[in-house]
């Protein structure tokens, strides 16, 4: 790892013998070190669209041997094969550059740091590490510092941007250096921030799976905070190292922007994934449009055809209920006795 440091320092101590000026060769180290990381970061979002396309057949499998865990996985392997995908290929080229970042925290982190010693009093020194010390870019860092016993703690000024970017904005604020280093501080924070979340909204854009999960699951919508998580852990790192992650994130903004839109690939699987979301929808439009639609009936209507019930004593005062047919009048000789009885009522008229 400190040979790899070296490495490093050697590339920033070279841009600065270029233009003498710290926050120019932070720029351009970290514009560097992401068009390295170019064919690394294609490869990983090629493998992404691939798998993502898999998604609804892994499903299939995993209703099909649920049961039966060595089965499953032999059949996704073979999906695999198949499809000539590799499930790993989305996650190493993201992984490798890791160890990479830890590598630049520490040789910017280092270009503040101070050697001192207890001989003849306390005689602090700056003593910028993973940097030859033939480099302009040492000698400058060494003669930053008029007083170095005066400030032990704070090493040299990396005085770039009207800010010291060896300061971080934590430091800014509780010591209060002054209003101009907390401002450029700060701005550096809030840029790197609005970098990170621009770049997680420009992919749910541009990616209609990732956009299609995201309102699904309510769950994946929460890495959009993660930008502002990561910039509140930044606010005690040295604004030269903000500055890079700045500029990095500025960098993949662009960078998925050019493969989502010249790469033929990448173009050519997000064409698919949204033919198939255009599929899914439609059947999924067409299982609604079928399935049988239930409607609650307002109260005091029933069925065509349902008999109301009979109040009690509403048919003997020759009142008929709602919704019943009109009675027919009644036919005498269909009653047993009832023309005797018509009769008698004659005579008695009489």
């Amino acid at each position: 790892m400190t040979a790899l440091s070296q490495l490093v320092g050697w590339v920033l101590a070279g841009f600065y013998s270029l233009v003498p000026n710290y926050a120019f060769a932070i720029i351009m180290l970290g514009l560097t070190f992401m068009a390295l990381v170019v064919p690394l970061t294609l490869k990983s979002t090629r493998s992404m669209l691939a798998m993502q396309r898999l998604q609804p057949k892994l499903k299939q499998l995993q209703q099909q041997h649920k049961n039966d865990r060595l089965a499953l996985n032999q059949a996704m392997t073979e999906l695999y094969k198949e499809e000539n995908v590799s499930p790993f290929g989305s996650c190493i080229p993201t992984l490798i550059p890791l160890p990479l970042f830890y590598v630049l925290y520490r040789v910017i982190s280092g270009l503040s740091h101070v050697a001192c010693t207890a001989k003849s009093g306390l005689v602090c020194t700056a003593d910028p590490l993973y940097l030859s010390k033939s480099t302009k870019m040492y000698k400058a860092l060494v003669h930053s510092v008029t007083n170095p016993s005066a400030y032990p703690g704070h090493g040299a000024h990396i005085q770039s941007l009207g800010l010291d970017l060896g300061t971080s904005a934590w430091t800014s604020i509780t010591k209060h250096i002054g209003a101009g280093q907390l401002f450029g501080a700060l701005f550096l924070l809030l840029v790197m921030i609005a970098a990170n979340y621009y770049q997680q909204v420009q992919i749910s854009n541009l990616n209609p799976m990732v956009r299609q999960s995201q309102q699904s699951n309510p769950q994946m919508r929460l890495m959009r905070v993660f930008p502002v998580i990561f910039g509140l852990i930044c606010v005690r790192l040295p604004s030269g190292l903000v500055l890079y992650y700045a500029v990095s994130a500025l960098f993949r903004v662009g960078q998925q922007w050019m493969m989502y839109r010249y790469d033929p690939q990448v173009k050519a699987l997000v064409a698919k994934d949204a033919r198939d979301l255009q599929v899914i929808e439609a059947r999924l439009d067409e299982t609604d449009s079928k399935a049988p639609k239930q409607t609650a009936r307002p109260r005091g209507q029933e069925r065509p055809g349902a008999r109301l019930p009979v109040v009690r004593g509403q048919q003997a005062r020759g009142q008929q209920t709602p919704g019943t047919a009109k009675s027919q009048p009644r036919n005498p000789a269909a009653v047993p006795g009832g023309d005797n009885r018509n009769r008698n009522r004659r005579r008695r008229g009489r």
